[in-house]
């Protein structure tokens, strides 16, 4: 697997290039050093050879592209951004680009700059959510600090918590392949919700209110099915700097910024999903996997996206 094309959401690194590149689009999709360090987990070596590559090549759409999609999957969202900004004015593939950028700027909750992208290809009712979230911003707010209980479960590995939405609660696993809220298509989570229609078979939706013990959160993506199990993704979860303790089965969530003390595990975003290198020189592994969860099993953890990093505390 090219590693360099993983990142990218496991579109090939070529697809970045315009079609009159030919030859550097060959060379983009062949292993290189940035790929070998990121599949041996030395992560500063990958994001040193990109930068050179890019030092090298300064209006290369391939090697900006590559360096941003990078950094972005490093939780450094905002540089990577630009970083792919970059690449499309240079000539890279504005649709492919835009897709990318779709996908971090939802994370970075800036769902004006999503509405403003030319070339990103998406349904109508995601279309129509996207310029109504541009309008009425995602937010949280409530207590500056909650422990709730956190329930262990087997289907992500990163615990069940309750969510109250209206008058309805349900347990919900945190599930790192998913973005947003999955919810079922219930009468009570319906009727708080904007819909804008169904992709995929699920309604698109936004849920006005979400309670997570003190904490509230207003206007979260979501998509509505009837009959799933409800999860939430750690995207949700990010802005609030959660704190996993599945010995004590308690989650923690602050309304502002911490820095953990402890030792970090490098994290690469997927754009779903999330991978990390549990051990220095050996390849990043998903959260969810049976590696993931060994890697953190009797830890304190903290999901610091901010410096990129899982931060254990034992």
């Amino acid at each position: 697997m090219n590693v360099r094309a993983w990142l990218v959401g496991g579109t090939c690194l070529a697809l970045l290039c315009g079609a009159g590149l030919g030859a550097q689009a060959a060379r983009a999709s062949a292993a290189s050093a940035a790929d070998v360090a990121i599949a041996q987990g030395r992560l500063d070596d990958a994001e040193q050879a990109l930068f050179a590559a890019s030092a090298r090549a300064s209006h290369d759409p391939s090697a900006r592209g590559a360096l941003g999609m990078f950094l972005a999957s490093r939780g450094r969202l905002k540089v990577g951004a630009v970083l792919l900004e970059e690449a499309r004015q240079f000539g890279g593939d504005a649709s492919v680009i835009d897709a990318r950028l779709a996908r971090i700027y939802a994370w970075l909750g800036d769902w004006a700059a999503v509405a403003a992208l030319k070339h990103y290809v998406a349904s109508g009712p995601e279309q129509d959510r996207t310029r109504w979230l541009a309008a009425h911003a995602p937010e949280h707010d409530g207590a500056d600090s909650v422990m709730i209980v956190l329930e262990p479960n087997e289907v992500a590995g990163l615990g069940r918590i309750e969510l109250t939405i209206g008058r309805a609660t349900m347990q919900a696993d945190i599930n790192p392949n998913v973005e947003g809220l999955v919810l079922p298509s219930s009468p009570e989570v319906s009727g708080e919700s904007q819909q804008f229609g169904m992709h995929d078979s699920a309604s698109v939706a936004v849920v006005y209110r979400v309670a997570i013990g003190g904490v509230r959160l207003t206007n979260v993506p979501a998509r509505l099915s009837p009959g799933v199990r409800p999860a939430i993704g750690l995207d949700v979860l990010a802005a609030l700097t959660p704190t996993f303790d599945a010995g004590a089965h308690l989650l923690t969530l602050r309304q502002r910024a911490i820095a953990p003390s402890g030792d970090p595990l490098p994290i690469l975003l997927s754009f779903p999903g999330i991978k990390f290198v549990a051990r220095a020189g050996q390849p990043p592994v998903a959260m969810e996997s049976a590696a993931g969860r060994a890697a953190l099993r009797g830890t304190r953890w903290t999901f610091d996206v901010r410096h990129g990093a899982i931060v254990t505390m034992r």
